[in-house]
């Protein structure tokens, strides 16, 4: 079991990787029937009683047939309105478009967060779509590795696949900005949005490079958020960093934050790691160390209050050129409910992960403001050191530093 757990923290680690990081009718009926009872019992009155009251009555009947017909008549009228609203509810999302075939390949698996999003993008088009599209997957690396799928998608030997924001930095190097944002998910999708594909300076010299690859990238969805965890409680970075941290990368942003020892521990080693005293505190997503059960030796969790966005889904260019506008809407009107429902699905792992911890007697925390921020400073000092070595190496620094300098001011952290 515990193997098995340590292979899910594994795929989820990866995910985290790719971002740092809604009965009237009867009384008319009834109605109608008192008045026919009324008149069998009155068959002792004179005829000109019973003339009179005959009259009478026909006008009370005409009255009230009228008023059945009218009544019945503004039911079915109703009944057919909501029908109608109902139909058309149904049936807002839905587009008639030409029928498309496609493929998909991904590394994930269908079981994990990010095949779950795959899964959820995909159902969105084909019920959209009345079934006119359709996507095969080709789940687990067996059409193409992890370091395989962008050229696979650009050579169009498949059309479409997930492309995490650090995954190519040989050829997508100005992808690979800092990109830690406090405040939510939501947020994190936005700040990866507005810097890839819409702001005036950035979003040109990045889709220059996504192009080169023969590639189109339709929009980012969220992929998680970090935690600490320790064995004693903690309110504060004060109450870590005298302990021993073990990371599995950026260990001179955390002794810049004063943990007295940082130690390498890859993720599927924390368990081990942390149980034997090896490392004191960890650093990962909340989600994949509930999923190595690591709350069953470190019970305390303190969340650093930063959160990140940065898998992509990404089709062929040719063939998203080659679609119609109607197909094309449809893609971007997936992209957009898929991101919706990745913050929707990472908000209720995260909330599955604070009940197994404190149904082992742990605790969530939170980081301060302030406290918050210096992990995002911390990170993001880093992150500018891997940035410029990236951008030297691919001959574009020059384009890196402008994208450096509008992410520092968009995230309001200064930048050396």
């Amino acid at each position: 079991m515990k193997k098995r757990n340590r292979m899910l923290a594994l795929l989820l680690a990866g995910v985290l990787a790719c971002g740092l990081l809604a009965g009237c009718g009867s009384k008319g009926a009834d109605d109608a029937s008192g008045s026919k009872g009324a008149d069998a019992q009155e068959t002792e009155k004179t005829d000109d009683q019973d003339s009179a009251k005959a009259e009478s009555e026909d006008t009370e009947e005409t009255k009230g047939g009228d008023a059945e017909e009218t009544e019945g008549e503004d039911a079915e009228e109703t009944k057919g309105d909501d029908g109608q609203d109902a139909a058309e509810e149904e049936t807002a999302g839905v587009r008639e478009v030409d029928a498309l075939s496609l493929t998909l390949t991904t590394s994930f698996s269908e079981t994990e967060t990010s095949g779950q999003i795959i899964k959820h993008f995909i159902e969105y088009l084909e019920q959209n779509s009345n079934g006119a599209v359709k996507v095969d997957v080709y789940w687990g690396g067996t059409l193409a590795s992890n370091k395989e799928e962008l050229k696979f998608v650009g050579s169009a030997a498949a059309d479409m696949t997930v492309v995490g924001q650090s995954s190519y930095t040989d050829v997508l190097p100005l992808m690979n900005f800092p990109s830690l944002v406090p405040g939510g998910y939501q947020k994190a999708v936005d700040f990866m949005n507005e810097m890839i594909f819409e702001n005036e300076t950035t979003a040109p010299l990045i889709q220059a490079q996504v192009e080169a690859q023969n590639v189109k990238m339709l929009g980012s969805v969220a992929t998680g958020s970090n935690t600490f965890v320790s064995k004693s409680e903690a309110a504060s970075l004060k109450d870590l960093t005298g302990m021993k941290l073990g990371v599995g990368m950026n260990q001179s942003a955390f002794e810049s934050l004063g943990f007295n020892g940082v130690v390498t521990v890859m993720p599927w080693d924390y368990y081990d790691n942390l149980s034997r005293g090896i490392a004191d505190v960890g650093y990962m997503s909340a989600a994949a160390l509930v999923s190595m059960s690591v709350q069953e030796v470190t019970p305390y969790f303190l969340m650093d209050g930063n959160y990140a966005a940065g898998n992509f889904m990404t089709i062929n260019l040719d063939r998203w050129n080659g679609m119609s506008a109607d197909q094309q809407a449809l893609f971007e009107e997936a992209m957009e409910d898929t991101a919706s429902y990745s913050i929707e699905l990472i908000q209720q792992m995260d909330e599955e992960a604070e009940e197994a911890i404190v149904a082992v007697g742990g605790k969530v925390s939170v980081l301060s403001d302030e406290e918050t921020k210096a992990v995002q400073e911390a990170l993001f000092a880093t992150g500018v050191t891997d940035c410029r070595s990236f951008a030297e190496a691919a001959g574009c620094k020059e384009d890196m530093e402008t994208i450096l300098k509008a992410v520092s001011e968009y995230l309001g952290v200064a930048m050396e």
